[in-house]
């Protein structure tokens, strides 16, 4: 139990490392996230700057 309590704690520290909101905005063709509006790569900026919408179609 003890194992697979910090295998999960692991993990969850692991992903809550990945910068989601960078990613996302990389990947529907928006560019650096860090270059427009507030300059954070939090979800408020991601949802103030980019298409509500994704992914982004032309």
């Amino acid at each position: 139990m003890t194992g697979t309590v910090l295998i999960a704690l692991g993990v969850a520290y692991l992903l809550g490392s990945i910068p989601f909101g960078l990613l996302l905005t990389r990947f529907s063709g928006k560019g650096d996230i860090r270059a427009i509006g507030s300059g954070n790569i939090g979800a408020t900026n991601v949802l103030r700057t980019g298409s509500k919408g994704w992914p982004r179609r032309p």
